[in-house]
């Protein structure tokens, strides 16, 4: 049975710079999602090959990535082959977020050796 949730986002940054210029930006988000009948999250293990994080959902779907590892990087992508549709590239202890409106699966790989990774994947509904 699809279920209903909510997403609440806030984030707080600032850079100074070595002349001491100082910027700041803050922000937040809710984000209602309705009628969800996939949701994937948790930790796992992204090999050097293929790795699927989320299998292809109906719609389109929120996800959330982040590298766990201290020293290699892993390239996320949204098809079900590895270095197609490029998301993005995780350094050590990067993440990302991002929305997409495509059925593709979420996929990974690692560069030299396996990454763990924590993720949450939620497919959207047909009218977000």
């Amino acid at each position: 049975m699809a279920k209903n949730y909510t997403f609440n986002a806030n984030i707080s940054c600032s850079a100074t710079s070595g002349t001491g210029y100082t910027q700041s930006q803050s922000g937040g988000f809710t984000l209602n999602l309705t009628g969800i009948d996939q949701l994937e999250t948790g930790r796992k293990d992204i090999a050097t090959t293929n790795t699927v994080i989320m299998t292809a959902p109906t719609y389109g779907k929120v996800v959330y990535v982040r590298n766990l590892d201290d020293t290699n990087f892993i390239t996320v992508y949204s098809n079900a082959t590895a270095g197609d549709d490029v998301i993005g590239v995780l350094e050590p202890g990067e993440w990302l977020f991002t929305i997409l409106r495509d059925t593709q699966a979420i996929g990974a790989n690692a560069d030299t050796a396996a990454v763990t990774v924590e993720y949450f994947a939620v497919e959207i509904d047909a009218n977000a």
